[in-house]
């Protein structure tokens, strides 16, 4: 893997597939509901990881902080046409599961960047 970020994103997709098939059994609805909104969240992640990611280096310090500001905008934008796009072509809904959906994927990348960062300094320290 390229990068611990890409990681993360890998583990959101397994744990929101995981969580999808253990819902199908009780609802289709409830499962694809969910699906999308862990999916309007890990998909605009995703390019917002890939821009931001980009550039290495002091040397490219300028281009790394106009990645971050491109690619946060971006995201911001794809959560938006991702809400709209659902809202409008998807007519049987769960919007409670759409939304438990998108905050549980919040929540895991908390978590994930915290494991991350403690892995992190567990090997930078002595």
């Amino acid at each position: 893997m390229k990068s611990p970020v890409l990681s993360g994103l890998v583990v959101q997709l397994g744990v929101s597939l995981l969580c999808c098939l253990t819902l199908f059994w009780w609802s289709y609805e409830q499962a694809y509901s969910l699906g999308l909104g862990a999916l309007i969240f890990i998909v605009p992640n995703t390019y917002f990881t890939l821009y931001a990611f980009r550039y290495r280096g002091a040397r490219s310090s300028q281009w790394i902080a106009k990645s971050f500001n491109w690619g946060e905008s971006g995201k911001f934008a794809l959560v938006a046409v991702g809400f709209a796009l659902v809202f409008r072509f998807v007519d049987t809904l769960n919007v409670q599961l759409l939304f438990a959906g998108f905050c549980g994927m919040v929540v895991l990348q908390w978590w994930i960047a915290n494991y991350l960062q403690q892995r992190w300094l567990d090997q930078i320290q002595p």
